[in-house]
């Protein structure tokens, strides 16, 4: 079993259980002590589990997602903003993947280049780009989850085997210290297989999103090639994040 699939199944069974033991998890996975010791202290420094003596327990977390729809009316001034932002990184005839989420979708009428695949699981980016623009597209197919309205699982991550792309643009819920996280462990599957065949990999968040944690983390923040936020940051929680990765604000 590969470490990404532990972990899953580690959080799947915190889930049904709260707390669980290092020799249980060990059975229910069939693997050594050590190692789920070792995937316990990975999980617990990337805030998604909560690391006890002999086990561990699931993070307590009393908010659940919102769905897209609620989402839709929020900070759209910064979402629009950070929009602006993305076309001045795009080059025309280049592949560009859009991940789900409000912030990529309130930016997608801001992209303005000429000769342009989009390749995206979010059906609602999807959509737009049918209807507004000439450009190809190919929708990645897969699980649909219908409060983010966008497709995730294996088949969703295998659409990207096969493609080159030049620029990804992905969503957060939160970013904390060097941790950009995400809801869903799928959804960040989905995230990490586009920015494994990218060129550039860039994660949007506008500025209510800094020093949040939702349950997984998907990437870590100095890993990526920019994170685009909007003029709405203030200068220490940007010169903060600053010093994990490169952050822009500032529309070319």
């Amino acid at each position: 079993m590969l470490k990404r699939e532990r972990h899953a199944h580690i959080l799947e069974l915190l889930e049904k259980s709260t707390f669980m033991t290092v020799s249980d998890i060990a059975k229910e996975l069939q693997v050594s002590e050590m190692t789920i010791r070792r995937d316990i202290n990975e999980l617990s420094d990337s805030n998604q589990l909560v690391r006890l003596y002999g086990g561990a327990q699931k993070i307590d977390r009393k908010d659940k997602e919102l769905a897209t729809h609620e989402k839709i009316n929020l900070h759209i001034e910064q979402k629009e903003y950070i929009g602006k932002i993305m076309n001045s990184l795009i080059q025309d005839h280049q592949v560009v993947f859009v991940g789900a989420g409000t912030t990529i979708l309130y930016a997608l009428p801001f992209i303005k280049k000429q000769n342009l695949m989009i390749v995206t699981n979010s059906l609602l980016a999807f959509n737009y780009i049918i209807e507004h623009t000439d450009y190809r597209i190919l929708l990645t197919g897969g699980d649909f989850t219908p409060i983010t309205e966008e497709f995730i699982g294996e088949h969703a991550e295998q659409t990207f085997e096969t493609i080159n792309i030049d620029i990804a643009f992905a969503a957060t819920n939160g970013i904390y210290n060097n941790n950009v996280t995400t809801s869903n462990y799928l959804e960040g599957g989905v995230q990490r297989a586009a920015f494994k065949n990218a060129k550039k990999k860039i994660v949007v968040a506008d500025s209510t999103k800094f020093n949040v944690s939702d349950v997984y983390t998907f990437y870590k923040l100095s890993d990526l090639d920019y994170v685009i936020t909007d003029d709405k940051i203030d200068e220490q929680t940007f010169n903060f994040y600053q010093s994990y990765g490169n952050l822009l604000n500032k529309k070319s």
